[in-house]
């Protein structure tokens, strides 16, 4: 079972993955989903835990340059997530659903990607169009990350705890399975989004 990682994080932020060791392929498999997952964990965790001291246009202190840069990090921080969930759609889940046998495997998670989809599709719009002075935190950029943030990080944890279920399959079928998963997954990559997602990799 996947359990949540206390250390390194701070009050009110969301809080990380790690997964028990053991030799077979579904823990390799859990823990490098889990450490993807603990990337948009932080992101997210960088963002609510300083966007709200980015001084906005009202405020003193106040920095266009500053708030620019938080819309831009936010933006590729969405845009980051939406390809994340496009590789498992479109590559890893059918992958695993093929090798495992069991139609449907992954449709938990899929059926997820919806509850939150929406809300994230609203904050890369308020990214896009929102000028660094009608910027806000309480009222605008805040409410719609509360909007789905638990169901975001619902899923992130429970699709940890499916992945961590498939010791049943043989261990060397699974691992050839995931790599070619990530292998195919990798060729649909473009350089473009690395300057879309990098930034959300060094926070």
């Amino acid at each position: 079972m996947s359990v949540p990682y206390s250390q390194d994080t701070e009050l009110g932020s969301m809080q990380l993955l790690i997964v028990s060791q053991d030799d077979h392929s579904y823990v390799r498999v859990a823990s490098e989903m889990a450490s993807a997952h603990n990337v948009i964990i932080r992101g997210l965790n960088a963002i609510i835990q300083q966007a709200p001291y980015v001084p906005t246009f009202s405020d003193e202190g106040y920095k266009a340059n500053d708030v620019k840069d938080l819309l831009f990090y936010v933006h590729s921080w969405v845009k980051m997530v939406n390809h994340h969930h496009w590789v498992e759609e479109s590559f890893i889940f059918p992958e695993m659903e093929k090798f495992s046998g069991r139609p449907g495997l992954m449709d938990d998670p899929r059926h997820q990607h919806e509850l939150f989809h929406s809300g994230m599709e609203r904050l890369l719009g308020y990214c896009s169009v929102t000028t660094p002075d009608e910027y806000c935190w309480e009222g605008g950029m805040k409410d719609i990350i509360d909007s789905f943030s638990k169901e975001l990080t619902d899923h992130l944890y429970a699709e940890i705890d499916i992945l961590l279920k498939l010791n049943d399959l043989d261990s060397f079928g699974l691992k050839r399975t995931w790599e070619q998963a990530e292998n195919v997954a990798k060729q649909t990559g473009n350089i473009g989004m690395l300057y879309d997602v990098f930034p959300s990799y060094i926070a």
